[in-house]
C-alpha cells in the first residue's frame, strides 16, 4: 500500500512541475514583442514601434505625401490639398482621396481628422533644425499611439546622396519601386552633371525664375524653390535677398530688365499666358526670343511648390529648356511617359503628353 501511495505522490509531483513549467513558458512568450509590430529607427534616430504590415499612411505635408503616392499609392490615405487634382493626370481612385490638410504654408492640418482616420503611421519631412524636430515631438504627443515617422527634408529628394527614397521604400515594403526611382534619378542627374558641370559662369545660360501672376516675384540661387536652375547648370540672375520659408522675393520690372535673362522659367500659368503680350516685358531677351517656359503642372508642378520627389522629372525638363542643343538627345517625351507610368501610376495619352510639354501661350 505504501508503495502505491508513493507512486501516486510522485505522479502528482510531476503534474505540478509540468503545470508550473508551462506557466513559466507562457509568461516568457508574452514578454516577446507582438509579432504584428516591429521596432524601427526613423531618420531622426527616434525609436518607434510600427505595424509590421503598413496599409494606411498619412503625410503631414505635400512632399511626404507625394513620396508615399509615388512609391506605394494604395497605402496613401489622403492629400494635404487639392492642388491640381481637380482634373489630374491621375487615376480617380487616387485623386478622389480625402483632403486632410497640412502643417506647411496655410497650416490647415487637424489632429482629430487624422486620429479619426486611424492610419498605421504618419510621415513627416524634417531637417536638422531643432525647432522642426520639436514640432515632430509635439505632433507625436498630439497623435497619441499613431507613430510619427520622420524622414529627411524634402529639398534633398533630388540629390543622389540622400537615402530618403530608399528608407521610405523599406518602411512601406516597396523596395523595388524605390530602387527604380533612385535609378531614374541617377540616370538623369548623371547625364546633366556630365554635360554641364564644367561650364564656366560666363558661358552658362542666364535664367530668371518668374513667380506670381505678374512674374515679379522670384528666388535667387541657393533657394530650394529655384534649386533646379542650379542643378541644371543655369546662372540664376536674381540678385536679391533670399527669403526663408515660402520664399518669393518681390522685385521690379526694372531689375528684371537690368538682369536681362536669356531664359525665363515660370510655374505660374497666368503669367505665362500674358507675358508675350505685356509691353512691360517686351524688351527682355527671353521674351523677344520666345524663350519663356511654363513648367508642366499636372498633377504637380515639376519645378516648385510643392517640393518633393516628383521634381526629379523636373530636372530633365529644366535641363532641356535651358540647353536644348546640349540635351538634344534627351528623350523628354519618353522620360515623361516612363515617369508617369512608373511613379504617377498613370498612362498618358498623346494629347495629355503634348499639353504637359507644349502649353499654349500668347505669342
Amino acid at each position: 500500500m505504501g508503495g502505491k501511495i508513493g507512486i501516486i505522490l510522485i505522479f502528482y509531483f510531476l503534474v505540478l512541475v509540468v503545470a508550473f513549467g508551462g506557466c513559466a513558458e507562457n509568461s516568457d512568450q508574452q514578454a516577446v514583442p507582438n509579432s504584428s509590430t516591429v521596432q524601427i529607427t526613423d531618420m531622426l534616430g527616434r525609436q518607434l514601434t510600427v505595424p509590421a504590415e503598413i496599409s494606411s499612411t498619412i503625410g503631414t505635408s505635400s512632399p511626404s505625401t507625394i513620396l508615399v503616392y509615388m512609391l506605394a499609392p494604395d497605402k496613401l490615405a489622403g492629400w494635404n490639398s487639392k492642388q491640381n487634382l481637380t482634373q489630374p493626370c491621375m487615376d480617380e481612385n487616387y485623386s478622389n482621396l480625402p483632403v486632410i490638410g497640412n502643417w506647411l504654408g496655410s497650416k490647415t492640418g487637424n489632429y482629430e481628422t487624422i486620429i479619426e482616420m486611424h492610419p498605421d503611421i504618419v510621415i513627416e519631412s524634417t531637417s536638422t533644425d531643432g525647432q522642426v524636430n520639436e514640432a515632430i515631438e509635439r505632433r507625436q504627443e498630439s497623435l497619441g499611439s499613431i507613430p510619427v515617422v520622420a524622414i529627411n527634408d524634402s529639398i534633398l529628394f533630388v540629390t543622389q546622396s540622400d537615402p530618403t527614397i530608399e528608407y521610405t521604400g523599406k518602411l512601406l515594403d516597396c523596395e523595388a519601386r524605390a530602387e527604380k526611382l533612385i535609378e531614374f534619378r541617377s540616370s538623369i542627374l548623371n547625364e546633366i552633371n556630365s554635360t554641364v558641370k564644367d561650364t564656366p559662369d560666363d558661358e552658362k545660360v542666364r535664367v530668371y525664375y518668374a513667380e506670381g501672376p505678374k512674374g515679379l516675384m522670384t528666388d535667387p540661387s541657393g533657394s530650394p524653390h529655384s534649386q533646379l536652375i542650379d542643378i541644371c547648370g543655369g546662372l540664376n540672375v536674381a540678385d536679391c535677398p533670399l527669403k526663408s520659408g515660402s520664399g518669393m522675393t518681390q522685385v521690379s520690372i526694372e531689375q528684371v530688365m537690368d538682369w536681362n535673362p536669356e531664359v525665363i522659367i515660370t510655374s505660374n500659368p497666368q503669367f505665362y499666358a500674358s507675358v508675350y503680350s505685356d509691353s512691360l516685358w517686351e524688351n527682355v531677351d527671353a521674351v523677344r526670343n520666345k524663350r519663356v517656359y511654363l513648367a508642366p503642372q499636372n498633377p504637380f508642378c515639376w519645378i516648385d511648390r510643392p517640393q518633393g520627389p516628383h521634381l526629379i522629372i523636373g530636372t530633365a525638363w529644366t535641363a532641356k529648356m535651358l540647353y536644348p542643343d546640349l540635351f538634344a538627345d534627351m528623350d523628354l517625351s519618353g522620360l515623361t511617359r516612363e515617369f508617369y507610368s512608373e511613379f504617377f501610376h498613370y498612362e498618358l495619352t498623346d494629347k495629355e503628353l503634348d499639353m504637359l510639354l507644349n502649353p499654349a501661350a500668347e505669342a
